[in-house]
């Protein structure tokens, strides 16, 4: 191989495998890091860290002035439900269902000298919309506790604004699952008491919920037989909500969105976006890289025709005499993929400060799926020039 060596490497341009060096660093690095980013971006998208929300919208209709004269209610009918679940956008639809009654809830420990109460009231949405995930959350009749998913600024605006003026112990949600509390249920001439514990809190869902088998169970106990009064909210999962068809097609309607859910689902979006066009740019770039190495071995090979001839006439096997070339190679993407490698782990380090000032409790995504990734292109890269510099001398 060494005596192989001397005679081949004549002709070697190291300003071209630099230039290729350089190229498939690049486009190595840039697929990593994109591929990185998009992974450890992702709690910002769930719904524990509410930062971004997810692709659900809540649809409801204005309150106006005649409506509180007049007593209606700004609800949906069957025919706008139907009409809006038909449209292209639409993945998924839910409706709330209100409990039509009155609710009490109560907390007393004597021991800490604590009776508090207060009016509340319960709504309902499929399971599929509900965004916390709980062993808990069922409910069947006869059962004597009711598992309650509340809105985690419900818990925030207590522990950041009542708690700090009032001078009072902020609540963690691990203690606030741990305590029970009485249910009083008034309606239709009747009396319920059961026990009612919080299972969860909902970065989606700005409610108090239950579950739909208790609301069922409950209204039919509690409502009125003549109540039964049409959705005024929806839950809509969207497809693209970067779809101009979604805001149209809202406005046309005089539909309210809550909150900035829909710029935060464009958000969202658009990140997938931008990330597989940056991933793509890298690919490319690595497919320039591999078309450069190419070239500059065809070029290396041309030069020294005359010397591979006189090896492959004395007896050496092609591979034999193409074996100096794919090392060099191999070597140069080995090295090209340790040189991405660093730089990927120095701009991730770089991003993940702003990632911890955004969310102070965020968990980093593991690096091994990535450098995984990163690794097999640099493989495939290696090994088709090495199968084409195999077939060139051939």
């Amino acid at each position: 191989m060494k005596l192989l060596w001397k005679v081949l490497r004549e002709n070697i341009s190291i300003a071209q495998l630099s230039g290729f060096m350089v190229a498939n660093i690049l486009g190595l690095a840039i697929v990593a890091v994109s591929m990185q980013m998009y992974l450890d971006v992702q709690p910002l998208f769930s719904e524990k860290s509410g930062v971004i929300s997810p692709d659900f919208l809540v649809v409801s209709k204005p309150v106006t002035a005649l409506g509180t004269i007049t007593g209606a209610s700004p609800s949906f009918s069957a025919e706008e439900i139907e009409e809006l679940r038909g449209q292209s956008f639409v993945r998924q639809l839910g409706e709330f269902t209100a409990a039509q009654y009155a609710v009490v809830g109560q907390l007393v420990a004597p021991q800490y000298d604590v009776n508090i109460s207060t009016d509340m009231f319960f709504e309902s949405v499929p399971e599929l919309f509900v965004d916390v995930r709980s062993d808990d959350w069922s409910f069947n009749p006869g059962d004597a506790v009711v598992p309650i998913i509340i809105p985690r600024d419900y818990l925030n605006l207590y522990n950041f604004g009542f708690a700090q003026s009032s001078h009072l112990p902020t609540i963690s949600e691990g203690l606030v699952s741990k305590v029970y509390f009485n249910l009083r249920l008034y309606g239709n001439g009747r009396r319920e008491t059961l026990k009612g514990r919080i299972v969860g809190f909902s970065s989606r869902l700005n409610t108090i919920l239950v579950p739909e088998t208790f609301v069922r169970w409950s209204n039919g106990l509690l409502a009125s037989p003549n109540d039964t009064p049409e959705p005024s909210r929806l839950i809509v999962q969207v497809d693209n909500p970067a779809s101009p068809d979604i805001t149209t097609y809202f406005d046309s309607k005089n539909y309210r969105i809550d909150g900035d859910k829909l710029q935060s689902s464009k958000l969202r979006w658009l990140m997938r976006i931008i990330t597989a066009v940056v991933i793509t740019v890298g690919i490319v770039i690595c497919a320039l890289a591999f078309y450069v190495l190419m070239l500059s071995i065809f070029l290396l090979v041309q030069r020294n025709r005359q010397s591979i001839n006189n090896l492959l006439a004395v007896g050496y096997a092609p591979r034999t005499v193409a074996a100096p070339y794919q090392c060099m190679v191999v070597v140069a993407t080995a090295a090209s993929a340790l040189l991405a490698a660093i730089i990927f782990a120095a701009v991730r380090t770089a991003y993940l400060k702003y990632l911890f000032m955004v969310m102070p409790d965020y968990a980093p995504c593991t690096i091994g799926i990535t450098l995984v990734a990163l690794f097999s292109l640099a493989l495939i890269l290696a090994l088709l020039n090495a199968l084409l510099v195999r077939k060139r001398i051939s």
